[in-house]
């Protein structure tokens, strides 16, 4: 059928048993299409490098009036007269996943082959708990800076923030935070890289290179002589079964669920005071002293030979003092784990709670077990060792990453000032003296 498209002659035709069409007297190839529940489709139908095409317009009274339909038609029509292919440029946008999806192929094709169990996990966490929530279900071609930008203001504000229970009585807690929002642009920033070697977004087109992250203000904390001594005698305390978690505390805490909460004396799993004394006399990272196994430890060469670690395989020199802590571990026989859970093939999860109690016995405030790490660095930089020896032990693979340490390195520096001052008073001591009697004199 063939005739002009108004809306009086698309509204004229009856519905069949079958799609009915009507094709413009005008317009080569537009259409509109008649299904046999009554709906009304505008369509254009054309050829192209030898194949037939059929782009819909879109839905007759819903989306388009007829001369609305005729003006597309039209444009269409322009656009495959240029070279254009209307149907490829559709089913490509169809094809575009959403964010949420795109972050699902990033964990299985790359995240899941190229990174650590514990940076795949915090993947996992932010595109579950902040991405998926904010744009999760937005096409990864229609994303902008805009929207990168608002998602990393409203995670450090807190909107995707949430405490709630789980099952067998625990907690989901999730963090918003400046820091949390700045995790978030990297893994979008990466997401929509390969999107790009993916074809989803033309070459360089990611929006998050236009959105700021916050300033960041590294938290380094290092114990003091006191704090070190302190931190000693809280230890011991703990492995002899005497640690006093609040001294001042006159009446145990009832807790909500029956019971008194134990402040002491008290003694902690051993196996966690171990593995704080390693972590002090190492300068190792908590996951890398966690995991370790018998068969990574060389007494006679006084090594712990990692097969990986956070930059790679990584060799740790041990000093007589954490030869000694090693030497004291009640080796399981079931395990192949210094420091074993509570199940013998696996290893020790956390020592979070031994550590708090630890700290607060021993008056430490805002100490992270990561804090022992820049504690073992200081105290090396302090006693003259130099950047590129700290960075050795440390495993660092980047100077950069050692450099935070060099303002610590204060006898050097406080020798050489000294030497300054000395001969800056020795050069101006007698003029001034001069100067001071003969103005006395007058």
């Amino acid at each position: 059928m063939r005739e002009k498209i108004t809306k009086r002659t698309v509204e004229a035709i009856e519905p069949s048993v079958r799609d009915t069409f009507l094709w413009d007297s005008e317009i080569p190839g537009f259409g509109c299409k008649v299904t046999p529940k009554g709906g009304r489709i505008y369509l254009l139908q054309y050829s192209q490098g030898g194949r037939d095409h059929r782009v819909t317009i879109g839905r007759h009274g819903v989306e388009f009036t007829a001369e609305q339909a005729r003006n597309e038609a039209r444009r269409l029509r322009g656009l495959i007269a240029s070279g254009e292919n209307p149907a490829q440029v559709r089913s490509h946008e169809r094809s575009v996943p959403t964010i949420a999806a795109l972050g699902e192929r990033y964990l299985e094709e790359y995240a899941g082959l190229y990174k650590k169990p514990s940076a795949l996990a915090q993947d996992k966490r932010n595109l579950q708990n902040h991405i998926k929530p904010l744009i999760g279900a937005l096409k990864v071609s229609d994303a902008e800076r805009q929207d990168i930008s608002r998602v990393m203001r409203d995670i450090a504000a807190g909107k995707t923030a949430k405490d709630e229970k789980t099952k067998r009585q625990g907690r989901r807690i999730v963090r918003g935070g400046e820091i949390v929002a700045n995790r978030v642009h990297a893994l979008l920033s990466k997401m929509f890289q390969l999107a790009e070697d993916w074809k989803y977004r033309p070459a360089g087109s990611n929006p998050c290179r236009g959105a700021k992250r916050f300033a960041e203000h590294k938290v380094e904390r290092y114990l003091s002589v006191d704090e070190l001594a302190r931190l000693g005698r809280a230890l011991n305390a703990a492995k002899e079964g005497r640690l006093i978690v609040d001294p001042e505390a006159v009446k145990p805490a009832k807790r909500k669920r029956g019971g008194q909460k134990k402040l002491g004396p008290r003694s902690e799993n051993p196996y966690a005071v171990a593995a704080i004394e390693l972590l002090l006399l190492t300068g190792c990272r908590l996951g890398e002293v966690l995991n370790l196994r018998w068969s990574d430890v060389d007494i006679e060469r006084r090594f712990l030979l990692l097969p990986d670690s956070k930059t790679g395989a990584k060799t740790v020199y041990l000093s007589e003092a954490a030869i000694s802590t090693i030497g004291k571990i009640s080796r399981n026989p079931k395990s192949l784990y210094l420091f074993p859970g509570k199940s013998a093939d696996e290893p020790l999860r956390s020592i979070r709670v031994p550590w708090e109690h630890i700290c607060k016995a021993a008056r430490l405030e805002n100490l992270r077990l990561h804090d022992l790490r820049h504690s073992f660095a200081s105290v090396g930089a302090a006693s003259g060792l130099s950047l590129p020896m700290i960075g050795a032990l440390l495993g660092h693979s980047q100077p950069t990453t050692t450099a935070r340490y060099a303002h610590l390195a204060a006898s050097p520096l406080h020798q050489a000032v000294d030497e300054i001052g000395t001969k800056i008073v020795s050069a101006v001591a007698t003029p001034l003296i001069l100067w001071v009697r003969k103005d006395f004199r007058m």
